[in-house]
């Protein structure tokens, strides 16, 4: 092969690569420039046909948007359960996975996949029970069920993905801790936890972005005194005037920016924990 026939190759080779990131970026991004952009026009506006490209943006939708108690309450209800949801899963599901990791014990291995048949289960299989279970115990439309709910669909997640990375922590070192006199509870805090920082939040994270997108669990276990931000936004869908696309778009964006920011906050453990294989 020719020296001009190897560069001409090498040059096709990065334009098809570039030409491939391009086109992802367009998909991923795409849609929520399209939310972003629809949010910062007039109502006037959006409805105009053709669209329109170039035009002074608007924060009318975003200034209406804040100033609703239910928009505030509803922000309120979804950082609290998001929050608590995540903290108790992690609390219950870093031990035990680490548990599944370090012990071999009769029939540790049916109830790990037990666990894990419960995460594959689709959420309205369980819907109807635990609406019923929840009702019984007076939790229903509360936020304590709503905890409670997400907390038995974020344990199976967190179990599956901290066990691997467990095992994947050398034993060496607790093994030296313990001969330096350290308990096991005191390996476990203060070797084990540090080293598993970026398999922790990893599963943070899903199990973050599981709670705070969920509609089907928030819109049933929940009244218009809890109801999460994705039901209150279903609500902009119903208006007594149409579709309320400039509310809708807004509190769309509003909805995302915590997650970026959390994403970006943990983004070098979030890159450690994905390239460390904890996911698989």
């Amino acid at each position: 092969m020719s020296v001009a026939s190897s560069r001409r190759n090498r040059v096709i080779g990065i334009s098809l690569t570039y030409f491939g990131l391009i086109m992802l970026l367009v998909i991923f991004i795409g849609p929520l420039l399209w939310v972003l952009g629809l949010s910062l026009k007039t109502r006037a506006q959006i409805f105009v046909t053709p669209p329109v490209l170039f035009w002074t943006p608007t924060f009318e939708h975003y200034a209406r948007v804040l100033t609703q108690a239910d928009f505030i309450a509803s922000f309120m209800n979804s950082l609290t359960v998001t929050s608590a949801s995540v903290a108790l899963s992690l609390v219950i599901g870093v031990p035990a996975s680490y548990v599944f990791a370090r012990f071999r014990f009769v029939g540790s291995g049916a109830v790990f996949y037990s666990l894990l048949l419960m995460r594959m289960l689709p959420p309205v299989a369980i819907l109807l029970p635990i609406f019923i279970l929840f009702t019984r115990l007076g939790i229903a439309n509360s936020r304590i069920g709503l905890i409670i709910a997400y907390t038995t669909f974020s344990l199976p997640l967190i179990v599956w993905i901290m066990r691997d990375f467990f095992e994947g922590l050398p034993k060496e070192l607790e093994e030296a801790a313990y001969i330096d006199g350290a308990s096991r509870m005191t390996t476990f805090l203060r070797i084990v936890l540090p080293l598993a920082r970026p398999g922790i939040v990893t599963a943070s994270i899903l199990c973050l972005l599981l709670a705070w997108n969920d509609f089907i669990f928030a819109a049933i276990l929940t009244n218009n005194a809890t109801r999460t931000l994705p039901v209150l936004m279903a609500t902009y869908a119903g208006a007594e005037t149409g579709t309320d696309w400039g509310s809708m778009t807004a509190s769309g964006v509003l909805v995302v920016i915590p997650v970026i920011i959390f994403s970006l906050m943990v983004q070098r453990h979030l890159v450690a924990g994905l390239s460390a294989g904890s996911v698989k």
